[in-house]
């Protein structure tokens, strides 16, 4: 029998898609000799100071500055002609090729939305040359011999950029730590969001049940602690209060001001204190 003859990438193709909320993205088509392989990404809302640079084209008058034209174009000349030729099992090498193709700190030259999604796509082509499930893969690339599914994070409040309400914070999220497996957190999670609802109801009514961008019910708190007290409620209703915990995305960029951070910077009765 002959040997089998590995694969390597042959072609990198982006374009531009829109993600769930209207916004342009990046989306990457790899070809091996084993096929096609796709991966996309969401566009930012919130990018913290420390974060790698999502590059948009900027000209308002083409999707109000959120084009992403300029990272597409990055991956279809600078990227594909760096990759094509290189063994898709080799995530890390991937990952380093497209590193040193950008010199800038954060990624501002290529994009990190055209660095990601071609990592994606590399590494679902990577788990095909080796015939086994993409987390396989990824165990393998990180050593681990026993994968383990992580617990899943519920965003439950919304608040920051992706709300309209005054909640400084960006997200209030449930963790079911108490689950022995992931289709009983799936349960109590579910759970939890819907008892949030109800309790949300009665406090403020049903025009407070409206949902952010990111799915979390957005009531116009007038206090984090408030949220939090939301929160801790609905699951104590739900029955697991010694099995779920709480966790935040901050997203604390937005409201640093200076040394300092403004937890009421929503608000229009802000004093600028």
């Amino acid at each position: 029998m002959k040997k089998s003859v590995r694969s390597i990438i042959t072609k990198v193709k982006a374009r531009q898609i829109l993600d769930s909320r209207g916004i342009l993205t990046v989306e990457v088509d790899i070809h091996t000799n084993k096929g096609m392989f796709r991966a996309s990404i969401p566009s930012g809302d919130s990018s913290g100071m420390y974060e790698v640079v999502e590059l948009r084209d900027g000209d308002k008058g083409v999707y109000l500055g959120n084009s992403v034209a300029k990272a597409v174009k990055n991956i279809n000349d600078k990227i594909s002609e760096a990759l094509v030729g290189m063994d898709p099992t080799l995530q890390s090498q991937i990952d380093q090729a497209m590193i040193d193709l950008d010199k800038t700190e954060k990624k501002a030259e290529l994009g990190a939305n055209a660095i990601l999604p071609v990592s994606i796509a590399a590494c679902k082509a990577g788990a095909a040359e080796k015939e086994v499930p993409l987390y396989r893969h990824i165990a393998d690339l990180y050593g681990k011999a026993s994968p383990m599914l992580p617990v899943p994070a519920f965003t439950v409040i919304s608040g920051g950029k992706h709300a309209g309400n005054n909640l400084a914070i960006q997200e209030i999220m449930i963790l079911p730590t108490g689950a022995s497996r992931f289709v009983g957190a799936l349960q109590m999670g579910t759970e939890t969001y819907h008892h949030l609802k109800a309790v949300i109801t009665e406090k403020y009514g049903t025009h407070d049940c409206n949902v952010g961008e990111s799915g979390g019910f957005a009531p116009n708190v007038s206090s984090f602690r408030e949220a939090l007290d939301l929160v801790k409620e609905a699951i104590r209703r739900a029955g697991y209060t010694d099995k779920i915990k709480l966790a935040l995305d901050v997203a604390a960029t937005n409201f640093c001001i200076g040394t300092r951070y403004d937890l009421d910077f929503k608000s229009p009765q802000n004093s600028g204190q």
